[in-house]
């Protein structure tokens, strides 16, 4: 075959498995310069590596921050009954919980008064305001069953769009002609 062919006009030193004694050597000075270039870049704190090559040292970046709260030491702030990221700042991390998007978040904040810092610099008594302002909106599992229970309703009543929920189609007048692939997900048939 061509392939073949192809491997057999290679020179012998390339299509034998193990490399030849001669160049061995030349393999292992490689080899220990590569890790002696590493040891003096770990030892020295040097950002580049002098030709190009930029190592980054390591840091505590990378490291779980552990805050300090009453003595217990904790990875995550628990707000709203779920545990919301600790390095992101307030604004982000209030959007992890289901029902609290941008807007409501910069309204949390400013009806509270906390500075929009990162989670784990928040003080106690900012979080406790936090969490009183979270309280007064429906989020999480209460919003996710009053969403199910508005649905049902619809589809109790037989109107329009409960017609629509009942056979898993767009309810909001999108074409059906040709997309809406999410609503339709297992209809097709294969023969």
């Amino acid at each position: 075959s061509q392939h073949a062919m192809e491997y057999h006009s290679l020179p012998p030193s390339t299509t034998s498995p193990s490399f030849s004694s001669s160049k061995r050597p030349v393999l292992l000075g490689t080899i220990l310069g590569c890790a002696v270039c590493a040891i003096l870049v770990v030892v020295s704190g040097s950002s580049t590596l002098g030709f190009g090559v930029r190592a980054t040292p390591m840091t505590m970046s990378h490291q779980p921050v552990l805050t300090s709260r009453a003595g217990n030491f904790k990875t995550m702030a628990r707000v709203g009954g779920v545990d919301i990221p600790n390095r992101k700042r307030l604004e982000i991390s209030l959007q992890s919980i289901y029902g609290i998007g941008s807007a409501t978040a910069q309204s949390i904040i400013h009806n509270t008064q906390v500075e929009n810092k990162r989670v784990y610099e928040l003080e106690e008594e900012e979080l406790t305001k936090v969490r009183a302002e979270v309280d007064k909106y429906v989020i999480e599992g209460d919003l996710r069953r009053q969403i199910r229970q508005d649905i049902a309703r619809l589809i109790d009543i037989q109107c329009f769009r409960g017609k629509r929920h009942q056979a898993g189609l767009p309810c909001r007048g999108q074409n059906t002609k040709n997309n809406a692939r999410t609503r339709k997900r297992n209809r097709h048939v294969k023969i």
